[in-house]
Order: C-alpha cells, then sequence, then structure tokens
C-alpha cells in the first residue's frame, strides 16, 4: 500500500498536510470529492466530533469575547455555538428536525461576525482552536449549499482537513492516528 501526503490551502490562506494510506493514486481531495454526500458526511462529522474538545476547553477557561475596532462595539461569542451546530447540522442531515435549515441559517450568521474579526486579527485564538472554528464554520456553509471554497476546493475537504489541523497541531492525534480513523471509515465504505 502507497502512502502519501495531501497538502491543503485552508480558506483563512494557512497550509497543512494530510498523509493516507492509499490503494489508488488519489490525493485526500480526490477521495472525499469521488464519495457521495452520505459518506462525505460521515467523515466530516466524526473529524469535527473528535476536534470539537479542542474548542471546548479553551471557551471553558476563556472569555470569548472581541472589540470589532471599526465600530469599537464588544462581541461575545456563545460557546456553545459549535456543539449546538454540529448537533444542528446532525439533525438537518438525518433528517429529524422540522425547521433545520433555518435554524443552520441562524447558527450560520453567528459565524460571520467573529470570522471576520479573525481575518481583522479583531479577535486572536489559539492556533488549533481557531482552526476548529473555522472547521464547524465551514461545514455549515457546506450543508447551507456553498461547495466550493474560492480555491475551487470542496467546502466540506477543507472542513475535515481544518479539523484534522487541529487535532494534529494540538497533539490530541497524531497523522499515524487520523490515518488510520480515515482507513477505518474507508474501509466501513467498501
Amino acid at each position: 500500500m502507497e502512502r502519501i501526503k495531501s497538502s491543503w490551502l485552508c480558506s483563512d490562506g494557512s497550509s497543512g498536510y494530510v498523509e493516507i494510506a492509499r490503494k489508488l493514486p488519489m490525493t485526500l481531495q480526490e477521495y472525499i470529492d469521488s464519495l457521495p454526500k452520505d459518506k462525505q458526511f460521515v467523515i466530516v462529522i466524526h473529524f469535527v466530533k473528535l476536534a470539537l474538545p479542542i474548542w471546548t476547553n479553551y471557551a471553558d477557561k476563556n472569555v470569548l469575547k472581541y472589540r470589532d475596532t471599526v465600530v469599537g462595539m464588544m462581541h461575545t461569542v456563545d460557546k456553545k455555538l459549535l456543539r449546538e451546530s454540529i448537533d444542528s447540522i446532525e439533525k438537518f442531515i438525518n433528517r429529524k428536525t422540522i425547521d433545520g435549515k433555518g435554524k443552520l441559517i441562524e447558527l450560520s450568521k453567528q459565524f460571520d461576525d467573529p470570522i471576520t474579526a479573525l481575518q481583522d486579527s479583531d479577535w486572536e485564538l489559539p492556533y488549533e482552536v481557531e482552526r476548529v472554528f473555522y472547521s464547524v464554520c465551514n461545514l455549515i456553509r457546506f450543508v447551507l449549499g456553498e461547495e466550493k471554497t474560492v480555491f475551487d476546493e470542496s467546502m466540506i475537504y477543507v472542513s475535515i482537513n481544518q479539523a484534522a489541523d487541529a487535532l494534529e497541531s494540538s497533539g490530541t492525534m497524531t497523522f499515524k492516528e487520523l490515518n488510520k480513523i480515515l482507513n477505518d471509515i474507508k474501509k466501513q465504505f467498501e
């Protein structure tokens, strides 16, 4: 079995890589793009849930506030935003909610100002915490129909990579462990 490194450029301009074991010459992005959406969701939900404790641990110990330098207003980010978003996404995907899309739109809007603040350096988070935040934001955007980034990458692929990057950079998991998870999930699909 050949081992490859799949590199990516995140929607915020940062980069990283995931090494995966494979039988066919295929990058991680090609592999994700080749899967039907239901299988893509299995992978992304698994990775985002693995990364969520990074956000939760940080949010439990820190104040999630920033000052918007444009108008000088203080903003607070709900520490439950990511967990609530993931739960709502799962319910929506599994069609277990009546007004799922409305709830997702509402949650998505709660990411808008913090994302702008991160990009404008009005709000600074540790690297791995920021990766988790972007990962969930990109996942919710994908579910709401924003399928490609400005770099023409699948938004769900970027979300998976951001979660994987957060897990690796935080020391929560090694690339070898991440590869094993990917390969275990891949075996479930065969």
